[in-house]
């Protein structure tokens, strides 16, 4: 067996931010095994967004069909889903690639008419694909999409994540805010999610920022949605730490080059979490009701924390508590000392990397 023979590839990913950006190792392996095709990406209308730049497609393909999901929703009239398939359909792909697991995505795949159509066999969807994968959720969802190319016969060569960020993002993240070029260290603190179960309490949240800049010199950035807003300046009043407010100010793609500034990122289980992570600033991750094993911030420099005494977690929403202990009891010092642990291994990381480099003897050209 071998990979299908493609010129145009189709991959079907329309989905949230943190699902979009752990697509990459993804996309930079299917590009490795067709460096000449035509590969373009199915995205949402924000959340597309985090794959600008990304040097492994050649077009994303805004998938715009609803206004129900306020965090990823486009502007102006949506379109039906009809038309994309008419649309995709003239683009005669060869091969459909479905990471999104919905009925619908799979039926867009058989209307593409494409000869290979490799996703999940979820959803009963099976009959529309050429090819159904099993999903295994007890894995990272990085290592879930890969399996799709595993069943497609598509060698996977590495597995790590990145961003994508420009010198002129770059640039203009340090004129929105000046206080990265000038903080002895920049912690970034996202505390807010869209899920009420995923929030860490506030006065918790106040005691990490408050020991943070006590004990290593840590400036707090807090970045969020423009409701947020409320939320840290609380946080700031609380830790009694000046902070640099930029919820509601912010572009996504100035976000994920405002995170890449950062010497260190605390987050709850969101997409800015994953953002975080793959900019390649050390990113911790809290979680409650969610499956760490499978959202983790991904890759080395990352972790989860979580209370590992806990047999009700992880419940995915359907607790059966009352006060979510996962989060309310879980101890501001532990946040402290896994964030700083971080940090220290990072660190040690770059030392021993620029030792190495030192001791390595230049060639005569």
């Amino acid at each position: 067996m071998s990979a299908p023979k493609a010129e145009r590839i189709l991959i079907i990913r329309y989905r949230f931010i943190g699902d979009t950006i752990l697509t990459v190792p993804f996309l930079r392996n299917v590009r490795y095994a067709y460096p000449q095709a035509q590969i373009d990406i199915l995205v949402g209308p924000q959340s597309g967004e985090v794959l600008r730049g990304c040097p492994y497609v050649n077009e994303l393909i805004t998938f715009d069909t609803t206004r129900f999901h306020k965090y990823d929703r486009g502007e102006g009239k949506a379109k039906s889903f009809f038309s994309y398939a008419v649309d995709i359909r003239k683009r005669k792909y060869d091969l459909v690639l479905v990471l999104k697991r919905s009925l619908s995505s799979a039926l867009l795949a058989f209307l593409s008419g494409a000869k290979h159509r490799i996703g999940y066999a979820t959803e009963g969807r099976s009959f529309l694909l050429s090819k159904g994968v099993a999903m295994n959720r007890d894995i990272h969802e990085v290592e879930s999409t890969l399996d799709v190319l595993k069943a497609a016969e598509i060698p996977i060569v590495d597995r790590h994540l990145e961003a994508f960020v420009s010198v002129a993002e770059t640039n203009e993240i340090q004129e929105i805010a000046p206080a990265l070029l000038t903080a002895k260290r920049k912690v970034l603190i996202h505390a807010a999610a869209a899920h009420p179960d995923k929030i860490y309490p506030l006065d918790k949240w106040a005691a990490v920022v408050k020991a943070l800049h006590e004990r290593e010199g840590f400036t707090p950035f807090f970045s969020g949605a423009s409701q947020d807003v409320s939320l840290y300046k609380e946080l700031e009043d609380k830790s009694g730490v000046k902070a640099i407010h930029l919820a509601g100010k912010l572009s996504l793609r100035q976000s994920i080059a405002l995170y890449k500034e950062m010497d260190l990122a605390v987050c709850v289980d969101s997409g800015p979490a994953h953002l975080s992570a793959a900019t390649g600033t050390p990113t911790l991750s809290i979680f409650g009701p969610t499956d760490p094993v499978r959202w983790r911030p991904y890759g080395d420099l990352h972790a989860a924390l979580f209370d590992e005494t806990l047999s009700c977690r992880p419940c995915n929403y359907k607790k059966t508590c009352t006060d979510r202990e996962c989060l309310t009891e879980l101890d501001p010092n532990l946040v402290v000392s896994n964030a700083l642990a971080l940090l220290s291994a990072e660190e040690a990381r770059v030392t021993e990397s620029t030792e190495r480099l030192q001791q390595t003897p230049l060639k005569n050209p």
